[in-house]
C-alpha cells in the first residue's frame, strides 16, 4: 500500500474486513462457494465440471458472472465520476448490500441454486474493487488477498534485511482484516443467518458517508 495516505490505508483495511465478513456469510449460505474470492470459485467450477457436477459448476459460474458484472459497473462509475469516484463506488456498494439484505428478507428466489441475495452480494464485492484504482487500473484489490500475502512475504524479507517494517505491517493488516472479518461473519451467520448482511451494509453506508464528507472538505481547502 505504498503511496496511500493513512486514511486510505484505514479504508482498505475496513473494506477487506467487510469482504471477509460477507464472504464467510456467502460461503455458508451457498454451500461452499465464495462471493468475493473468484479464484476459489474458478477452481470449484472446473473441478465440478471434471466430476460431472454440473449443478455445482453452474453455481460457481453464476457467482463469477455476477462478480464480473459488479466489477464492470464499478469501472463505469469510476469513468463517469472522475475525482468523486471513490465515494460514488462506495455508495454503489452500499446500495447493493442494502438491496441484498432486503432480498434476503423478502424472497427465497434462487438463480441456479444461488440465493438472489447472494448474487447481488457477489456483484457488490466485484464493484468494491474499484474503490482503489489509478489511471483506469485497480491499484489495490480488497476482496482477495493472494497479492497481499505475496507482498507481505517480500516486505518481510526486506525488513529482515534492514528495511522498514511499515510496508510489511501494511500488507499483513489487510490479510488480518479479511481473516477477522471472516471470523465475525461466520459467527454471526450461525446466529443470525443471512440477516447478518445488515451489519455489512451499515458499515459500508457509514464508510461511504464519511468518505464523501472528507472529499467535500478537501475540495473546500
Amino acid at each position: 500500500m505504498r503511496g496511500f495516505r493513512q486514511r486510505e490505508r484505514l479504508l482498505a483495511v475496513v473494506l477487506a474486513a467487510i469482504a471477509g465478513f460477507v464472504d464467510a456469510i456467502g460461503f455458508l449460505l451457498v454451500g461452499g462457494y465464495f462471493v468475493s474470492f473468484m479464484s476459489g470459485n474458478s477452481t470449484r467450477m472446473v473441478v465440478d465440471l471434471a466430476e460431472g457436477d454440473f449443478g455445482g459448476a453452474a453455481i460457481a459460474a453464476v457467482i463469477l458472472v455476477s462478480f464480473f458484472l459488479g466489477a464492470a459497473t464499478g469501472a463505469v462509475v469510476t469513468r463517469r465520476r472522475n475525482l468523486d469516484d471513490r465515494s460514488a463506488v462506495l455508495a454503489l456498494v452500499a446500495t447493493m448490500l442494502v438491496v441484498a439484505f432486503v432480498l434476503h428478507r423478502v424472497t427465497g428466489v434462487t438463480v441456479v441454486g444461488v440465493p438472489l441475495a447472494m448474487v447481488v452480494v457477489a456483484a457488490s464485492m466485484g464493484a468494491m474493487n474499484s474503490v482503489f484504482h489509478t489511471r483506469g487500473e485497480v491499484s489495490l484489490g480488497v476482496t482477495y488477498m493472494t497479492g497481499a500475502v505475496v507482498k507481505s512475504a517480500h516486505r518481510l524479507v526486506d525488513a529482515l534485511a534492514g528495511g522498514s517494517w511499515a510496508p510489511y505491517r501494511q500488507q499483513v493488516s489487510l490479510w488480518a482484516a479479511l481473516a477477522l472479518g471472516g471470523i465475525a461473519g461466520a459467527l454471526l451467520q450461525v446466529g443470525l443467518g443471512g440477516d447478518a448482511l445488515w451489519i455489512a451494509a451499515l458499515v459500508v453506508v457509514t464508510t461511504a458517508v464519511v468518505t464523501a464528507w472528507v472529499r467535500r472538505r478537501e475540495l473546500r481547502l
